[in-house]
């Protein structure tokens, strides 16, 4: 991913460099554990020191993951982001063939929890749509089989 633009709304972006930052501030408890864990002496067999040095490794990879997405940021605001699907903004989209429309926000991983509608940019639907403008139609391999969508409306039309 590195080098790769990653084009993003603002709320999106300012998120995601809220995440970095509450990640950043986990840091500081992760050493005080591992300090903690190897004071209780042998290591081979200390779990406690296993466990905060597997937490260490889980949080140092998920800051560099969220820093690789921002360096590569770019916002996009105002008209351009209503043309096309971005990071972050509402997309309404249409199964084709079917009575259904639904409303995604893409987002990072790092974002699905703390967003309602979301759908990860990393899943078919996300690598779908990122992109595309209206009236562009998809197709995407999902869990229950392929499905088309028709995109509707992009940003606050959504």
């Amino acid at each position: 991913m590195a080098g790769i633009e990653m084009r993003f709304s603002r709320p999106s972006y300012e998120r995601l460099a809220q995440e970095l930052e509450n990640l950043k501030g986990q840091r500081a408890q992760v050493i005080a554990d591992i300090k903690e864990a190897r004071e209780m002496g042998d290591l081979k067999e200390n779990f406690a020191y296993h466990d905060a040095k597997n937490a260490q490794g889980i949080l140092e990879a998920r800051i560099a993951g969220v820093e690789m997405r921002l360096s590569n940021a770019v916002i996009v605001e105002g008209e351009e982001a209503a043309n096309e699907v971005v990071m972050g903004g509402p997309v309404k989209v249409h199964f084709v063939g079917t009575d259904r429309t639904r409303t995604y926000i893409i987002v990072t991983e790092e974002e699905l929890e703390e967003v309602e509608g979301g759908a990860s940019a990393d899943s078919p639907i996300g690598v779908a749509l990122l992109g595309k403008k209206v009236g562009d139609v998809v197709e995407i391999e999902g869990p229950n089989g392929a499905a088309k969508l028709e995109v509707l409306a992009i940003g606050d039309d959504a």
